[in-house]
């Protein structure tokens, strides 16, 4: 599913970024898997697979595009509750993926080691936008299980 600035357009609003965000659930053979048919078709890996990584980066050569492919992507739990939020997005008129749920997006920004002011400005546009449709005793949850708690407090405030 998408995550990232290319998500924030579905809940918030649309800004520029410099990169593609894709958050898999997979086991590391399919990871690797993955990489090797991405290879195939002019991808660029720039490194080897590594199990411990919490992300892979490749190169759209075509396009010249970085693409981060997340599969431990921060304060994200891959459960069925999370893939029953996801939502269907069609970014082209002839291609349609998955996007994150708003609520685990402000998570996800919020959990981040390296979260910055664009990101804490990412979650208030979301806030913003989504206020009276989010589901706030989910966020709460999610907020609780990733350690965000004060911090998303601090956002909703603001707001």
């Amino acid at each position: 599913m998408l995550i990232g600035g290319y998500a924030l357009p579905a809940y918030g609003q649309i800004r520029a970024t410099q990169d593609v965000d894709m958050a898999i659930a997979a086991s590391f053979p399919e990871v690797v898997k993955l990489q090797k048919r991405l290879v195939e078709q002019s991808f660029q890996l720039p490194s080897s697979p590594n199990e411990r990584a919490p992300r892979f980066l490749l190169t759209d050569l075509e396009n010249m595009v970085e693409i981060e492919i997340w599969t431990k992507p921060d304060g994200i739990v891959f459960d069925n509750e999370l893939l029953r939020r996801r939502v269907k997005v069609k970014p082209f008129d002839d291609f349609e993926m998955f996007t994150i749920g708003p609520e685990d997006f402000i998570v996800n920004k919020l959990s981040r080691k390296d979260r910055g002011t664009q990101d804490e400005l990412d979650v208030v546009s979301v806030l913003k936008r989504r206020k009276s449709t989010l589901d706030y005793e989910y966020l709460a949850k999610r907020a609780r299980t990733a350690d965000v708690t004060g911090l998303l407090r601090t956002l909703i405030d603001q707001v």
